[in-house]
């Protein structure tokens, strides 16, 4: 087996052969066409867009398939209200580091304030109210230009325009005027598709991509999150507004939770992330987007092992606390109870439970869960919160 090696790697090492590889790779009966051009900033010439099914390729889907299937056996050993915990905890991580990508600042308190809706001013709410739908199973178009639109005047746009008025959108779906990617230095690294009748063009055959089913899934997911990228359609939010839309489609085919560790793995594989668009737009690379989709399913096949290597060891963690609770609570049964749903809510969020789904989860009145409140040791239970009042076991517990 042979590693797929970039073709301005490949230039560097053999300019004699690169010309003939490039040829024989965009002519091979294993490669994919895509009725779209790449073409570097400043360079002239432009190459159509392709994708060669490279055997690397095909062993690294069935990795993250296998992922997966380990995935889901461990998830389905996790108790429902630490499964709970953990998604309000993903939700909260995603948006915060969606944000950090883009150096828009946010708290994990704020994001999970608005989440709760307990924040006196909530900051970024249509975006935690997207991320939240994409948990409950909510249904979202990416079907056409308009969808898209539409998705985005509900996700960020109003945040966008709130930050500064000037991204507002002014042409008759996107941006009218054109749009430059910049380094920390001001540098223009890339110029978006433009006028607006180009960048139309180009998110339709974007979403005619993503939406193929002729086409494996995680390629044309990955193949659509660069097209995206490249096209940048809006005037900001387009990293926010891609990640979204991946993390949503990785979701409808696998689960939510890994999906939404997507931004996390992005963030903390940032330097690659955008050394694969800027590798794969360089002209010395002529439109093959085969590099780009295999560094970026390695990310994705990130997100499966580290979300399942969280769940193990906050088991494990539950597990040892359990065993150092057990001789320290009242024997009856109903305490017992509450004692473990106040473990388990303190697994990921941190903030606890309320009196609603503490009377939800064991059946009992509000007066009943109090009297076992008042029956347990002193300083065991501890409550948070004002607007609303989490309880949650007081971790001095287990540094007895």
């Amino acid at each position: 087996m042979t590693t797929y090696e970039r073709l301005g790697k490949i230039f560097y090492k053999d300019s004699l052969r690169y010309g003939q590889i490039y040829h024989e790779r965009f002519n091979a009966q294993t490669t994919r066409h895509f009725d779209f051009s790449i073409k570097q900033f400043k360079h002239k010439k432009e190459f159509p867009a392709f994708f060669c099914y490279t055997e690397d390729l095909m062993l690294l889907i069935e990795k993250i398939y296998a992922e997966y299937e380990s995935f889901l056996r461990v998830l389905n050993t996790v108790p429902p209200i630490v499964l709970t915990q953990f998604n309000l905890w993903c939700v909260v991580d995603e948006i915060k580091s969606s944000n950090a990508i883009e150096g828009v600042n946010s708290t994990r308190r704020e994001l999970s304030e608005t989440l709760e809706g307990i924040s006196k001013t909530p900051k970024f709410a249509t975006i935690v109210k997207q991320y939240h739908a994409l948990t409950c199973g909510e249904i979202f178009s990416f079907k056409s230009c308009a969808d898209l639109r539409i998705f985005y005047d509900d996700f960020i746009h109003a945040e966008i325009i709130n930050a500064n008025p000037n991204n507002k959108l002014d042409g008759k779906i996107f941006r009218k005027d054109s749009v430059d990617i910049t380094s920390g230095t001001q540098k223009t690294l890339h110029r978006g598709s433009y006028p607006e009748e180009k960048i139309v063009s180009d998110i339709e055959v974007a979403l005619n991509i993503l939406n193929d089913e002729n086409i494996p899934f995680l390629v044309r997911v990955s193949v659509f999150h660069y097209l995206f990228g490249y096209i940048h359609p809006f005037y900001d939010g387009n990293g926010r507004t891609s990640r979204f839309i991946t993390s949503y489609f990785l979701a409808e085919q696998f689960h939510y939770l890994p999906a939404l560790r997507l931004s996390l793995m992005i963030k903390r594989n940032r330097k690659k992330y955008y050394e694969l668009f800027e590798d794969t737009t360089a002209e010395i690379n002529c439109g093959d987007l085969t590099p780009f989709v295999q560094g970026f399913m390695e990310i994705i096949s990130e997100t499966f092992t580290e979300t399942e290597s969280i769940l193990k060891r906050k088991l494990s963690q539950l597990e040892k606390y359990r065993q150092i609770l057990m001789p320290l609570i009242p024997q009856d049964a109903l305490s017992q109870q509450i004692y473990e749903i106040l473990l388990q809510s303190g697994a990921f969020f941190g903030q606890g439970v309320s009196m609603e789904d503490l009377m939800k989860f064991t059946g009992k009145s509000r007066n009943t869960i109090k009297s076992r409140f008042k029956s347990a040791p002193n300083g065991h239970i501890i409550s948070t919160g004002d607007k609303k009042i989490f309880y949650k076991l007081n971790s001095t517990i287990f540094k007895r």
